[in-house]
């Protein structure tokens, strides 16, 4: 329960904000610990929060409705909600410093059925809400810790890449932690402002999980050949990072077809993919495009706008779902109001 002098200023309320994300280089090998690049999108996650003169917290949201007590997110006991795991994990993380209950409101800018990340977006916010609300001041990185803790404990495995870009904003270059290195989220600047995005979803989506199932079951009598082609991807993910870093946008463009083609080889461009790729790339403002994502479903992703395509592309790209956005310097921040 808050304190006598905590009672006095209730309600307290807070906005958070957090950026959508796309994957840039480094799909599948930055599991395996070679480096990515992702980028954040000016498409927005925001929580709206209240501070209750109780212990107890009330979430709101379009995909449910959940009420609980920060006693049953110490305990975990009826506090976490199947549609809202990344929303109360990262509440039971922060339990034991909240000085008082809470609501909140959660909305999104962007549907959770194209390629942008919304449950690393929802966890990003949370995490920077959660960290101002309860005066920790934990860096970037900490929190990133936290985060990626919680995507583990929720979904078994993920390099938390997409965490990290809706944290930090901009471009990151993001080297995942192992044995041999610890863990680098780089900003880069090159790349950020006014770079348009196009994404294209599929119509369809197979979960991560399943498709790095079948990209080991497909590889399995080969492991010295996959062990290979992870390495050539994370070559050509470095080799981009020192092309941004240079500003030749000509030589970033082709190491994202040589990604498009690596990621061809490994097994997870089926035939939609491969068709929007195609349409994408005759489009003269589009300079290059690859899947977003692990591939067999979900997203295409192109690195400038649909204008002036060939009424062949126009034909095929009509029947899908398409986002225009834009890379945003904004990450995850949090202001009391």
């Amino acid at each position: 329960m808050p304190s006598i002098d905590q009672m006095k200023h209730l309600p307290l309320k807070w906005q958070s904000i957090a950026p959508a994300n796309s994957m840039l280089l480094g799909e599948h090998s930055v599991v395996y610990g070679h480096p990515a690049i992702a980028c954040a999108l000016d498409q927005f996650m925001h929580i709206d929060w209240q501070s209750r003169p109780d212990n107890e917290i009330h979430i709101h949201s379009a995909l449910a409705e959940h009420s609980t007590t920060i006693q049953n997110l110490l305990t975990q006991e009826q506090a976490i909600h199947p549609q809202l795991k990344f929303v109360c994990q990262a509440l039971a993380a922060f339990a034991e410093s909240l000085p008082f209950g809470l609501t909140m409101r959660i909305r999104s800018e962007f549907s959770s059925t194209i390629g942008l990340g919304s449950s690393a977006a929802v966890l990003a916010a949370m995490l920077s809400g959660l960290n101002q609300i309860t005066k920790q001041q934990k860096s970037t990185v900490e929190l990133f810790a936290i985060g990626h803790a919680i995507i583990l404990k929720i979904q078994g495995r993920g390099s938390g890449t997409d965490l990290a870009a809706s944290l930090s904003g901009g471009v990151i270059y993001f080297q995942p932690h192992s044995d041999q290195q610890p863990l680098e989220i780089k900003s880069l600047t090159q790349l950020n402002q006014d770079f348009p995005v196009t994404l294209i979803y599929a119509g369809y989506k197979t979960p991560t999980a399943e498709v790095l199932g079948v990209v080991a079951q497909q590889w399995q009598s080969r492991p010295a050949e996959l062990a290979a082609l992870y390495q050539e991807m994370g070559q050509t993910t470095q080799a981009a990072f020192k092309a941004l870093q240079q500003q030749n946008l000509a030589l970033l463009y082709n190491l994202f077809k040589t990604y498009q083609a690596l990621m061809t080889k490994l097994g997870v461009s089926d035939a939609t993919l491969s068709l929007l790729i195609e349409a994408m790339s005759a489009c003269p403002t589009i300079q290059a495009a690859k899947i977003s994502g692990s591939g067999l479903g979900d997203c295409v992703i192109g690195l400038g706008t649909l204008e002036n395509c060939p009424d062949a592309s126009k034909a095929t790209l009509q029947h899908y779902q398409q986002l225009h956005v834009n890379i945003t310097l904004q990450g995850a921040k949090t202001r009391t109001i």
